[in-house]
């Protein structure tokens, strides 16, 4: 987004300041801009091409009968493009946008799709794995988005193994059962009609917000052989658990309204509960002054240096970051003209 804006806005008859006897006023301004115009175009000829890639991955995947979840595939390899632009890295921004839909499916099923006895089997079936989703699935709903994960999990590790030379499928089971977990107890939650309290809903939260299986697989695909140290390291564990926790409480600003009136509890009236935050307005500024402190830890961790992980692996929890901070600048994400304008502009209108 930031380098349209700046293409569109590059002027060609500018003057740069240099010394005299260096000085080419404006020379060559238009061939930089003919260059940037092309580049940008090129690179959106192929995040077309793999958006189509990934539609048929939908199909395909038979993601697209499963009437209860939302279809937001455009806006899923959205986030992927703006945060992975360079040709080279297809394989890292199809397994975000991939697992980006897939969170977006799981988490529709867990809130309103699925029975307690399906979440149940879901969850068994990503814990023991190599089972024989026919017989073992209870309903159709759950061979679906069993079949979904296990097939992109096991795509993933493939398209990984070329970079880390080992298998890290493991590891990705992992993440993706944190997930599922962290769900279950919220649908329990809200099952039991239990509140929470505030440590105990960001504890989960910020998994349940669902960025690990979007985030933690791509540091796998960006060109760096990762050992199992640098992996299982509390630094990763940290740059995910702050840049989640903005995203979940950057959300749950914006979606307090409407999960107020489905009788669901946020951040925002959880604040409300526990704290002497009284009011709507008094919750919501204390939450704003937590994501403010929490992005300027994440940044300092992506910026500092010596670090076990490498940057490149780091700058990925900073732009995701920032793309949150895109979404839920007004409202939600998924719903926001702004953010239907955005992808349009970056992902299907070429600069001329």
């Amino acid at each position: 987004m930031v380098n349209r804006r700046n293409i569109e806005q590059y002027n060609v008859d500018s003057t740069r300041i240099l010394k005299t006897s260096y000085c080419s006023p404006n020379i060559g301004n238009a061939d930089f801009e003919r260059l940037a115009v092309d580049d940008f175009n090129f690179c959106q000829s192929i995040q077309q091409e793999e958006l189509k890639l990934l539609e048929s991955w939908v199909v395909d995947n038979s993601l697209d009968k499963l009437k209860f979840a939302r279809q937001k595939t455009s806006y899923c390899y959205f986030s992927a493009a703006a945060t992975l632009f360079s040709p080279e890295l297809c394989d890292a921004r199809m397994s975000w946008a991939k697992n980006g839909i897939l969170t977006t499916v799981v988490d529709d099923f867990f809130d309103v799709g699925g029975s307690v006895e399906e979440l149940l089997n879901l969850i068994q079936l990503v814990e023991e794995w190599d089972l024989n989703e026919e017989s073992e699935c209870c309903s159709e709903h759950v061979r679906i988005i069993y079949s979904a994960l296990h097939y992109t999990i096991c795509e993933i590790a493939e398209s990984a193994l070329k970079w880390q030379a080992r298998d890290v499928t493991t590891h990705l089971i992992e993440i993706w059962l944190e997930l599922l977990n962290s769900m279950l107890r919220e649908a329990e939650w809200v099952r039991n009609s239990y509140v929470p309290k505030l440590d105990e809903y960001m504890a989960n939260g910020f998994i349940s917000f669902a960025l690990g299986p979007i985030v933690l697989p791509t540091i796998y695909l960006v060109g760096l052989e990762l050992s199992e140290n640098v992996v299982q390291n509390g630094e990763l564990r940290s740059l995910f658990k702050l840049m989640s926790t903005c995203g979940r409480l950057l959300n749950d600003i914006q979606s307090f309204k409407r999960e107020s009136k489905e009788g669901k509890l946020n951040a925002v009236s959880l604040h409300m509960i526990h704290t002497d935050a009284a009011t709507e307005e008094d919750a919501i500024r204390e939450i704003k002054c937590t994501i403010n402190l929490k992005r300027r830890e994440l940044l300092q961790l992506v910026l500092q240096e010596d670090s076990v992980v490498p940057r490149a692996c780091k700058d990925l929890f900073w732009k995701m970051c920032r793309v949150l901070h895109q979404f839920y600048t007004k409202d939600d994400g998924f719903t926001s003209e702004d953010m239907f304008v955005a992808v349009k502009d970056i992902l299907y209108k070429p600069i001329t």
